[in-house]
């Protein structure tokens, strides 16, 4: 994703660095403050947040490397303006060009030490570059400069949950929101952790004030309906899995969520349209995996995820695949698995029947480990899913016997 996109909740950083950032803000000091941006330097701020917002990425690219050259000139003229300095750190680090976009961070500080948003900026830049600590040290300076900015309570409080410094992550958010108390956002991020917590029933107190517009950052509203979905709220989970695909209409991952929960609902209809656009994508070129999630659900004690390959191909074909997990005694999980596949030495055998089928031969087969494959039922061309999964579903609960089968005894 491109860093202009990113958000510092959508930051999505593994850190293995502690920190020991304060979280309670400084007393106030009397201090003078920095001069206000020039009209210059506003005018080709608002042209860089035009450039940010705009959904061409060619375009994008162009319009930053041109505002980085207009800015470095500008720097070069004026080099005490520290908004300059900001406005170059900016671009550059839009155009990953790091070591000027911290030097020019550097600069601008050292011009005017007493702008929060300048210590932010760096906070967010050192925290992409997995400096949590340094990240830590200007995140809380900016909460020492504004302690009244909701923004740079929650800015440090989603750092320090990246940090797994989890508690007094939620005494940032927690001032963040005493600030804000209507923000769907910090609601989210406060939900989705508290839920890392294991403390479910907060996390959900705060979940439930989120809706399809608010929080606005995409990656967020995909979280949350992974936590519905964790928990079996499907209303929800689509509800939100709709709000991030509105924002991503083109990301796979996303689709392949809307189709798994108009299958838990039973919308078939809005389930095949997306699913539609999902299998156009792959088409296109625009999927990096062979298969998608097409559905998750429950049979008794028996958890089952299922696979759809977008493609038949190979000697082995499968359309699909039932991934099967269950407790056994001990708290061991046994796990097996059910495919509908359609395989070449399964063709071969069916040009040498006396009355060989026009139709594609497709089997559905059970599988546990390497101790045990057993067949259940063969079909003359490929059966829908529904009938598939029925199939599956009278396996699990042992309604139907298999036509054939082997095992392996190892002792």
């Amino acid at each position: 994703m491109p860093r202009h996109l990113l958000t510092l909740a959508s930051l999505l950083l593994v850190a293995a660095c502690k920190t020991t950032a304060p979280v309670t803000a400084a007393p106030a000091v009397s201090r003078p403050k920095a001069s206000a941006p020039t009209p210059a330097a506003q005018a080709l701020e608002e042209r860089l947040d035009v450039a940010r917002r705009s959904t061409d990425g060619a375009a994008k690219q162009r319009d930053f490397a041109a505002l980085r050259e207009e800015l470095q000139k500008a720097v070069h003229q004026t080099p005490e303006d520290a908004h300059l300095h900001y406005l170059l750190g900016r671009a550059s680090f839009y155009l990953e060009q790091d070591p000027e976009a911290r030097r020019e961070f550097d600069l601008e500080i050292s011009l005017a030490p007493d702008v929060a948003e300048y210590h932010y900026l760096k906070g967010h830049f050192l925290q992409f570059n997995q400096d949590l600590q340094g990240a830590a040290v200007e995140m809380s300076r900016a909460t020492e400069l504004e302690p009244r900015s909701s923004k740079y309570w929650a800015g440090l409080g989603s750092l320090l949950a990246h940090a797994n410094e989890n508690d007094d992550a939620l005494k940032a958010f927690h001032r963040a929101l005493a600030l804000k108390p209507n923000d769907a956002g910090l609601a989210g991020e406060v939900g989705l952790l508290l839920l890392s917590m294991g403390k479910e029933a907060e996390a959900f107190e705060y979940l439930g004030k989120t809706t399809a517009e608010h929080p606005t950052d995409e990656m967020l509203q995909y979280s949350i309906g992974q936590a519905y979905q964790n928990k079996g709220d499907h209303p929800n989970a689509l509800l939100h899995f709709q709000a991030a695909s509105q924002k991503m209409p083109d990301d796979w991952r996303t689709l392949a969520k809307l189709v798994q929960e108009h299958e838990s609902l039973n919308q078939s209809v809005e389930r095949d349209a997306v699913r539609s656009r999902l299998m156009k994508l792959h088409a296109e070129g625009n999927v990096e995996s062979s298969f998608f999630v097409r559905e998750q659900f429950q049979v008794g004690d028996a958890k089952v995820m299922v696979a759809e390959n977008f493609k038949l191909e190979g000697p082995w074909a499968v359309r699909y695949t039932f991934y099967v997990t269950k407790p056994k005694p001990g708290g061991v999980a046994l796990e097996s698995r059910m495919s509908l596949g359609s395989y070449e030495f399964t063709q071969r055998a069916k040009t040498r029947s006396p009355s060989p089928s026009t139709e594609r031969i497709f089997h559905f087969d059970y599988y546990e480990g390497n101790s045990q494959h057993l067949t259940y039922a063969f079909f003359d061309g490929e059966p829908s899913y529904e009938d598939t999964r029925k199939l599956a579903v009278a396996v699990l609960r042992d309604e139907v016997k298999p036509l054939s089968g082997t095992a392996v005894h190892r002792e």
